[in-house]
């Protein structure tokens, strides 16, 4: 019967056939015979040169705007009354011609839309031919082919009947059909192998569940005939282990009776042991609690001592102000008595001087008496001291002048020296203990010069109690460095040049100012015989800007991932005088890790420049300090204390999000910005910390509210130009990123790649098409960019002609949508920049040379780096790297406004 069911299928493919064919019979609208469309032009135009096709088409119109033109210039009045009729015919010729462009333009439209469904036609023709070719097509394969055949149809009716087209749109589509009816012929003849094929498959599948039956019937009479056999097995097995149970038991019995008798004594002897752990516990007990007792007595002692210490200290401290409060007052009662004899004497002289004129005056006679100067307090008579008040480098008598008095500009300076060197849990300044010094290159000098007559005397140095826990003092003698007591208990050893080195344990920050008073006294037989005073102040904490030279780049080794980036960096940086210093461990954002900064200190011949960096309070586990390899490198501090931020706000307190400007007008040494989030801004402890060095602040906040990673360098930098001490400010832009791409679509090159590589690769038009995305950008750049320009122009008094808005996306969450080039490092000359991946036009990467245009006015070299294994985890080249920039050149003190 086989044969009989395959002529039964031909008959219905045959039938299915004739169907297809007459299903998709040739629409009305589109057979109908082409109308030759006429243009209604001029009478002089022939037949011949009615337009065929699209371009003649073209032609035709700029030929009628250029006759139009023609008679436009033309004038419309005629010099002679009689000539008026020209004047007529003109404006008719307008009118004819005006309404004959009018027809060409509505012409060309409904030709360019046929041309456009002509082509659209083409490709879904070509997709289905695509599809039909299909090794081993199904009837799903052959229906999707004729879906598409019949979109390719319908795409052809929307031709207009009265285009060019019209006559080819109809052959097109009576072949279109035939290419239907074959895809709906193969369909109905897949169906129905596949229905046989189905009807086989049945047939086989009863046939096998048949002999599964039959297979079935047989295990289960081989399954019984075992399950007697392992009845009879099992009941042996069962009688033999009844016996063994019996015996098993026997011996448990006997067993459990042995171990109940050592139970029993091993109870007897455990309690005897307890009994006499307890007793030496006790014992012990007893006697921790006597030392416990006689340890809380020798520290009551010792506070008593301590507090006996401080009373006297404070007492003593009292006494000397009394004391000097006296003898201030004495002075002042010994001047004004000096003054006062001295006016006395002058009225005698004058009275004198008058009773002689009344017989010879005189020109001299009548003169005005000069009043004596009165030159300021001074060290006493062969007891100089002093530090570098001038800060030229060395100590001599013109530090006199202005020693009592610190500032920024004037007066000697201490430097910081942690010798923790951040491993104590105890910071420095809380610890009692003085050791000698780490560096005494790095202590501060202090000259205490005496005559012979004070060598019978005790020499003293004391601090005042706010500043003493925060510095250290040492007499350099034979031995070495030696700590100086400066509560005032334990004199100096005695010497007539006596040098002195003084070190601050920290910098000023939030409890201290970072001043000291020292006070030099000399005591003979218990009175003072002589003192005077110097104020010191710590040198304060700098950040060099992006401006200033680099000499070390840090990058984080990850292994393959950024092997090519860090190639890339050391390719672009070495050449620039500048070392690539590679880091092993869990760090992948450098920049966040420390603040390389620096300290100055003056030098006889020159400014002595020290390299501090301040450590992140984020995991300090996975953060280890970086050492840098210059040779002046100092020490790298840690301010505040770690703080628990949402995950939304854990970048906040990276250093990534403080930056500082380079000069500008008010701030010779730049000035701090940082990013503020809102409920979690930056580290306060930092920002007070920056505020009390008190020569890059007070620092300016920027919203960074709407940014993932709340840092203020993806969207702000300063950038170096060719003219020494001039800079450019590069700020992202969101609107010249979607300006770029409309631009972009504008030429014609909508659907070449954007984002090459990266997870949100997409074309130019796919991205314009996102509405939502573009509208987030143009808002972030109205409602957040624009504010914050207006506000950096305000703070920094940055001109419009030094701002570069650099094209830049954003997505939902904040990151950077395309890699950041704002987030770039600048490096002698060279500016790092993350490679945007843009689209490649004519072999250039097109986002690339819109920033090397951007920057061409200020000579900026661009190194573009392939960095998307950090694009992927949303940072970019500065935020991967940190630098160590050489210090400015002239010292703070001489660069301040009031110098």
């Amino acid at each position: 019967m086989r044969w009989v069911r395959y002529i039964a299928i031909a008959i219905i493919n045959g039938f299915g056939v004739v169907i297809g064919i007459i299903w998709v019979a040739v629409p009305t609208t589109v057979a109908q015979p082409s109308l030759n469309y006429q243009l209604a032009l001029s009478g002089r135009q022939s037949e011949g040169e009615t337009p065929q096709s699209l371009s003649e088409l073209y032609k035709l119109r700029d030929r009628l705007k250029v006759q139009l033109d023609n008679l436009a210039k033309t004038p419309d009045s005629a010099p002679f009354p009689g000539e008026l009729w020209k004047s007529a015919i003109n404006r008719q010729q307008s009118q004819t011609l005006t309404q004959q462009l009018q027809n060409v333009q509505s012409q060309i439209q409904i030709e360019e839309r046929a041309k456009y469904n002509w082509d659209d036609a083409a490709k879904l023709a070509a997709q289905a031919v695509l599809i039909g070719r299909t090794s081993n097509p199904s009837s799903a394969t052959w229906e999707q082919s004729q879906r598409v055949w019949q979109l390719a149809i319908n795409t052809l009716r929307l031709i207009p009947h009265d285009s060019f087209l019209a006559d080819r749109a109809i052959d097109k589509t009576i072949e279109y059909q035939g290419s239907l009816s074959v895809a709906t012929y193969e369909m109905q003849v897949a169906r129905s192998v596949e229905k046989i094929r189905a009807e086989e498959e049945e047939i086989r599948e009863r046939a096998r569940k048949e002999q599964e039956k039959k297979e079935f019937a047989r295990r289960e009479i081989e399954r019984k005939e075992q399950e007697k056999k392992d009845r009879a097995r099992k009941e042996i097995e069962r009688q033999e282990f009844q016996r063994q149970e019996l015996a098993r038991k026997e011996l448990e019995r006997q067993e459990l009776a042995r171990k109940e008798l050592e139970r029993q004594e091993f109870e007897k002897q455990e309690l005897a042991r307890k009994e006499i752990e307890r007793q030496e516990f006790e014992k012990q007990e007893l006697a921790r609690k006597e030392i416990e007792r006689q340890e809380l007595a020798r520290k009551e002692l010792e506070r008593q001592e301590l507090e006996r210490q401080e009373l006297a200290r404070q007492e003593l401290e009292r006494q000397e102000l009394a004391r000097q409060e006296l003898a201030r007052q004495e002075l002042e009662r010994q001047e004004l008595a000096r003054q006062e004899l001295a006016r006395q004497e002058l009225e005698r002289q004058e009275l004198e001087r008058n009773q002689q004129a009344t017989s010879q005056p005189t020109p001299e006679a009548t003169a005005t008496p000069t009043p004596a100067p009165v030159t300021p307090a001074a060290s006493p008579p062969n007891f100089f001291f002093a530090g570098d008040t001038n800060r030229d480098g060395q100590i001599n008598e013109q530090d006199e002048a202005g020693k009592e008095q610190w500032s920024l500009s004037k007066g000697a300076l201490i430097l910081f020296n942690d010798r923790n060197n951040d491993r104590g849990k105890i910071p420095t300044w809380k610890q009692t203990k003085v050791s000698a010094p780490r560096r005494a290159a790095m202590l501060s000098q202090v000259n205490l010069t005496l005559s012979e007559n004070f060598k019978t005397s005790q020499l003293f140095i004391t601090a005042d109690s706010i500043a003493s826990p925060h510095i250290s003092v040492f007499q350099k003698t034979g031995d070495g460095w030696q700590p100086v007591d400066i509560s005032g208990t334990q004199p100096l050893v005695f010497s007539t040049d006596i040098v002195l080195g003084v070190e601050a344990k920290q910098f000023a920050d939030r409890n201290w100012n970072g001043t000291v008073n020292l006070k030099a006294t000399a005591l003979n037989n218990g009175q003072e015989i002589a003192s005077t005073t110097i104020q010191m102040g710590v040198s304060p904490w700098m950040i060099a800007p992006n401006t200033a030279p680099v000499t070390e780049v840090q990058v984080s080794d990850r292994g393959a991932v950024n092997s090519e980036f860090i190639s890339q960096l050391k390719e672009a940086v070495e050449p620039t005088g500048a070392q690539v210093k590679i880091i092993q461990g869990d760090r992948t954002w450098m920049q966040d890790t420390q603040k390389n900064g620096y300290v100055q200190l003056p030098e006889k011949s020159e400014i002595r420049q020290f390299n501090v960096a301040l450590k992140s309070n984020s995991e300090p586990e996975k953060n280890p300090p970086v050492k840098s390899t210059q040779d002046r490198d100092l020490k790298v501090v840690k301010i505040g204390n770690p703080r628990s931020l949402d995950p939304v706000s854990q970048w906040s307190d990276g250093y990534g999000n403080l930056q500082v400007t380079p000069p500008i007008p008010g701030h010779p040494m730049g000035r701090v910005y940082y990013g503020n989030s809102g409920n979690a801004g930056f580290n306060p402890e930092v920002l007070d910390f920056i505020q009390a060095q008190r020569i890059q602040g007070p620092p300016v906040d920027i919203d960074t509210s709407w940014l993932l990673t709340r840092q203020v360098d993806e969207i702000i930098n300063f950038i170096p130009t060719q003219t020494p001490g001039k800079y450019v400010m590069a700020i992202a832009s969101p609107e010249a990123g979607v300006k770029l791409l409309e631009e972009l679509e504008g030429r014609g090159y909508g659907d070449v790649a954007i984002n090459r590589g990266l997870s949100t690769q997409t074309t130019v038009s796919a991205a314009l098409q996102n509405r939502a995305l573009i509208q987030h950008n143009l808002y972030l750049q109205n409602q957040k960019l624009n504010p914050i320009i207006e506000k950096l122009k305000r703070e920094f008094l940055v001109g419009d002609d030094q701002i570069i808005q650099v094209p830049v996306m954003f997505g939902y969450s904040g990151y950077a949508w395309w890699p950041n080039m704002v987030n770039s490092v600048p490096v002698n000359g060279k500016l790092l920049v993350s490679n945007p991946r843009g689209p490649m036009i004519d072999g250039v990467d097109y986002t690339q040379e819109r920033l090397r245009q951007l920057l061409l006015p200020a000579g900026v070299s661009v190194s573009f780096l392939d960095d998307r294994y950090y694009q992927e985890l949303k940072g970019n080249v500065q935020s991967a790297t940190n630098t160590v920039r050489k210090p400015e050149e002239r010292p703070f003190w001489q660069s301040l406004p009031n110098n």
